[in-house]
């Protein structure tokens, strides 16, 4: 089965993005843009692998953390690797990011104790909301302002992307909530984080 791990984020973020791409749509003709339930921060992506393989990254997940919600909010419409050769459109974050980034390499090193490569490039967490089909410099004409208010992130998923006519679905397979912070508390004594398999 075809595996990737991400941050999941609201349906409101996502909605302010698919606002976005139908304003970006009317100048940018090349572009399959992201259905909602398609849009994410990875953080890791396995490919195919098997149940054996997806039951061990389960447990290693069992064991990460406890990681508190995570504030951020969307910073701008960017294109990697870059507006004049872009693959993807996607929406960098702004605060919020070092936290992210934390995050993603605990759990990239405990993923490499199962021989997992770790991501050679430097980790810029992102939501890519839109894929070229043919190659087209971006210009700033064309991109939109990013309306979309501060948010939390709540969990991490381990998702199974299933392949079909429409394109592919996403079915969780396991979810590690982040444990909330009560407001006010900075010294992070918070509810012991949970974690579930659906």
């Amino acid at each position: 089965m075809r595996c990737f791990l991400a941050f999941e984020i609201p349906a409101d973020v996502k909605g302010c993005l698919s606002r976005a791409s139908r304003s970006m749509a009317k100048t940018l003709p090349g572009v399959r843009w992201v259905k909602p339930e398609g849009q994410h921060i990875t953080i890791h992506f396995f490919g195919e692998i098997s149940e054996a393989k997806a039951e061990e990254i389960k447990d290693v997940l069992r064991a990460c953390g406890p990681y508190d919600h995570v504030v951020t909010s969307l910073k701008a419409v960017d294109a990697f690797p870059d507006k004049r050769r872009p693959r993807v459109i996607v929406a960098t974050l702004d605060e919020g990011v070092d936290i992210i980034r934390s995050i993603y390499h605990d759990i990239e090193n405990r993923l490499a104790a199962l021989g997992y490569e770790k991501e050679k490039r430097g980790y810029a967490p992102h939501i890519t909301f839109g894929r070229m089909k043919m190659p087209a410099p971006i210009l700033e004409r064309d991109i939109v302002r990013l309306e979309c208010p501060r948010f939390t992130i709540d969990r991490i998923v381990l998702f199974k992307s299933n392949l079909g006519r429409e394109g592919a679905t996403y079915e969780p397979l396991f979810e590690l909530n982040l444990r909330a912070v009560p407001q006010g508390d900075a010294g992070g004594n918070a509810k012991d984080h949970e974690k579930g398999e659906t």
